[in-house]
């Protein structure tokens, strides 16, 4: 059996050989991720850089009790306040306050922190990222809510709007509800009647994609899927009937155009000319739009919701992953777009639904993640990392990136959790868009 706690820690000796030394605290350096690219993510976000690993820092420093990890997720904060204060423009971002790759990101950490250390200043930091959030607010679609990008998904507004959310309901700040509930009037205008009572709604810029106008995601988080989950929380944090009912047509929208596996179904990765193609991690695959259809079940209780998640999670299966690569799931092991996200997704369900079916599946994820470590001496003791493609269409292009959703971080993160249900301890820090227990419900 393997040591997946052990494989944790020498990944974060790994992240640590990136390691610099910043006009105040520690950051990492993003540069091998970005070869062959003229911009990369900025050092402080979420995706890739500071804020993802300060989170993956928190999860050893709860795993290990080893206080070393705790400083250094300390010192990365100091330095990602510094930027916010000094140099606040990023560089490659979906938008400026994105939760994935801007401010939005940095805050979430920082309410980690916060939570483990109780420290004020952390506390203020938020506050200072939602004021300067509020301040730039432009008007939504069609003059309705607020907005700060043309990329209304999770990526982009709706990203934003869950971090509202989640420090409105940390630090009870209804004034922050009521901001992301008028921000969030923004997705209001923007349903699409797709006939039969069914609708979708744009999440991203056609042009991301070099797509025609007529694109369409119905997935998870760029799509219909991610705005569909941020409508359900701004009813649930609102209770503004008007959330609901926008939600209403999404579901059965994306169970439409799902396609027969063998005992499964797939959704595909975009409408209308990416019918063939099947994305299974987090970015536009079940490990991710399974994250709305749970979020429809705990919400309603309704079977239907359980049983597009076992058709969607049969679907993966039936392709033979996580062992199989297909043109979907390409030689890569993050948390975007490959087996980490599996792992992340198989583990959630096995925490919510109780089924040993789900911790099986979990267990080969972590065994194929494992099985592709290259494991070596470095500077701090050994050092694990994966060389894979980031994208899809340059399979040829091999990095290693170190952030919790392009990379190492959130292999080590999702390693941990495994960890865990090994131990009967289970424990998983689930991020904004994530709506699987943090520990077993039954």
């Amino acid at each position: 059996m393997a040591d997946y706690l052990t494989y944790a820690k020498e990944t974060m000796n790994f992240i640590n050989s990136r390691k610099k030394q910043g006009p105040e605290g520690i950051y990492w350096s993003l540069q091998d991720a970005a070869e062959g690219r003229s911009i990369y993510y900025d050092e402080i976000c979420m995706y890739a850089g500071a804020s993802g690993i300060i989170v993956f820092l928190l999860g050893l420093y709860q795993a290990t009790n080893d206080v070393s990890y705790l400083q250094e997720a300390e010192e990365a904060a100091a330095y990602i306040r510094y930027r916010f204060d000094h140099d606040r423009d990023l560089k490659r971002n979906f938008s400026k306050y994105a939760f994935s790759s801007g401010w939005s990101g940095a805050g979430f950490a920082m309410i980690q922190l916060y939570k483990i250390t109780g420290n004020e200043k952390y506390k203020t930091f938020v506050a200072d990222i939602i004021e300067s959030a509020k301040a730039d607010a432009k008007p939504g679609k069609n003059g309705r809510g607020y907005s700060w990008t043309s990329f209304p998904g999770i990526v982009g507004d709706a990203g934003t709007v869950l971090f509202f959310l989640y420090a409105a309901k940390t630090f009870g700040r209804e004034d922050w509800t009521a901001f992301a509930a008028k921000a969030g009037e923004n997705f209001l205008g923007q349903r699409h009647d797709a006939g039969n009572g069914t609708c979708w709604y744009p999440g991203v810029d056609p042009v991301y994609f070099g797509a025609k106008e007529d694109y369409i995601d119905p997935n998870f988080p760029m799509g219909t899927g991610g705005i569909g989950f941020v409508l359900l929380n701004l009813y649930e944090a609102s209770g503004d009937q008007r959330f609901l009912d926008a939600t209403k047509g999404i579901a059965d929208f994306m169970i439409a155009q799902a396609v027969k596996m063998k005992a499964g179904s797939l959704i595909p990765h975009g409408l209308p000319d990416r019918k063939d193609l099947f994305y299974l991690g987090y970015c536009h695959g079940p490990a991710g739009t399974n994250r709305f259809f749970y979020k429809l079940y705990e919400m309603t209780g309704e079977d239907r919701y359980k049983r597009y998640i076992d058709m969607l999670t049969q679907g993966v299966i039936d392709t033979g992953a996580p062992e199989v690569r297909t043109e979907g799931y390409w030689n890569t092991y993050n948390i975007c777009c490959g087996t980490a996200g599996l792992l992340n997704m198989y583990l959630g369900l096995w925490a919510a639904f109780g089924d040993e079916t789900y911790l099986e599946q979990a267990k080969r994820c972590g065994k194929v993640i494992t099985d592709g470590a290259t494991v070596t001496d470095g500077t701090e003791g050994r050092e694990c990392t994966w060389r894979f493609a980031l994208d899809r269409v340059a399979p040829d292009v091999l990095s290693t990136p170190i952030g919790l959703f392009d990379g190492a971080a959130g292999i080590g993160a999702v390693l941990l959790q495994l960890a865990s249900a090994e131990k009967g301890q289970f424990h998983a820090t689930r991020m904004l868009d994530d709506p699987f227990p943090e520990k077993n419900k039954l």
